[in-house]
């Protein structure tokens, strides 16, 4: 009985320590360049930017930014996004977004946690924001300094009421009009850290309550599907600084280290899309398939029919070996080029002689007209009998 007794409570506190296990371990990754290359691979492309290895997601819109499907929410940490993409929030707290021509919107990986790597421009009508460049860095206290501004087109503006706790890409403005509101709004970046943490704080979270009208409550980071991670110190420049974007040498290391990724040769072509009045380029729905996440490649087109053969020139051979028999000589006479034989000629079919007509009767010579003498041709008459030269022929008499 004591050893039943004794049992059931070891079961019993096992069970209470598994019970106790906190909400933030259902989404405790591993945080490495290794690990967001498997959990990202399936859901777009690596390729190799201007900034090193990026990563371009797939299947998504054709006019698609980063920070656009999903919310914001107010944190212990401040402004926190919370990301309603497949590929989860780890592109939107690590590293940073870039705009490239080539591939349009592709992710710069990184180590740095923070509520969201973006720079702010607002005023009591519209809150906008666009990601940090990936060449920022700041000191272990964070950063103050000058606002960094992006590209207006790069900024995503939403009303000021409908700033918090609704899906941006429904409330968002026209894209259209970005440049038109950027004018109008106050651009700033700011964000410090607090017990090694990074916290986004550059907007006073009572200045958008004023301008909303409502209540803004602070909520747990848990609910943001998202735990922070303490600072990691790079040197720089010969002083402590943070760079929000791992070195492309690391990222690099760590991706041709894991089994997909050695070897990679595919090229992932973009679309045309982006944001309005960016360069062509951009990220473009594509087909994947669900199980191995590869890019389905359409079936390729038939090849065109090969072009009809010319016939070739004729080479000049010389004349021919007969050219210069006794029959040819001066006629122009070509050796005959083969050709199609025709079909062999019948030999004529002998025709019947026509009857003969009887002679003309003969006429009878008169004995007193005298007889021409014949001629042998055009040259001179033929020599009389020896004796007889010089002689003149006697004339008859006239009747």
């Amino acid at each position: 009985m004591k050893k039943i007794t004794i049992t059931t409570l070891f079961f019993a506190a096992l069970a209470t320590v598994f019970a106790a296990q906190p909400a933030s371990a259902q989404v405790s990754v591993n945080i490495s360049i290794g690990g967001f290359y498997d959990e990202l691979e399936p859901y777009g492309r690596w390729v190799d930017c201007r900034y090193g290895e990026c990563w371009v997601p797939a299947r998504v819109s054709r006019h698609w930014q980063p920070y656009t499907n999903g919310e914001w929410v107010y944190t212990e940490y401040g402004w926190t996004w919370v990301s309603y993409d497949p590929w989860g929030d780890h592109p939107y707290h690590y590293g940073t977004w870039v705009w490239t021509r080539q591939w349009g919107w592709a992710w710069v990986p990184g180590t740095v946690w923070a509520p969201a790597w973006v720079t702010w421009s607002y005023n009591d009508n519209y809150v906008g924001w666009a990601p940090l460049p990936p060449s920022l860095a700041f000191g272990v206290s964070g950063y103050s300094g000058r606002a960094i501004r992006m590209e207006p087109t790069q900024y995503v503006f939403v009303p000021t009421n409908r700033f918090v706790g609704t899906n941006v890409s429904s409330v968002r403005i026209a894209p259209e009009r970005s440049a038109t509101i950027f004018q109008q709004t106050t651009p700033v970046t700011r964000f410090s850290v607090s017990g090694g943490i990074v916290r986004n704080n550059a907007i006073p979270v009572d200045r958008i309550q004023r301008a909303a009208g409502m209540q803004i409550p602070t909520r747990s980071i848990r609910d943001a599907k998202t735990a922070p991670q303490p600072v990691t110190e790079t040197i720089r420049g010969g002083g402590r600084q943070v760079s929000i974007v791992a070195p492309p040498t690391v990222v690099r290391e760590a991706i041709t280290s894991r089994p997909q990724g050695r070897g990679r040769g595919e090229t992932f072509r973009g679309s045309t899309g982006g944001p309005t009045g960016a360069p062509t380029g951009g990220n473009e729905r594509i087909n994947r398939g669900r199980a191995t996440g590869r890019v389905y490649q359409p079936p390729a087109a038939a090849p065109a029919a090969p072009p009809a053969p010319q016939p070739a020139p004729e080479t000049y051979r010389g004349r021919p070996a007969t050219s210069n028999q006794p029959g040819n000589r001066g006629r122009g006479h070509r050796r005959p080029e083969a050709g199609p034989q025709a079909a062999p000629q019948q030999a004529p079919q002998p025709q019947a002689a026509p009857p003969q007509q009887p002679p003309p009767p003969a006429v009878q010579a008169n004995p007193n007209q005298p007889q021409p003498v014949q001629e042998r041709g055009r040259g001179k008459p033929e020599k009389q009998g020896k004796g007889e030269k010089g002689k003149k022929e006697k004339k008859p008499d006239q009747p």
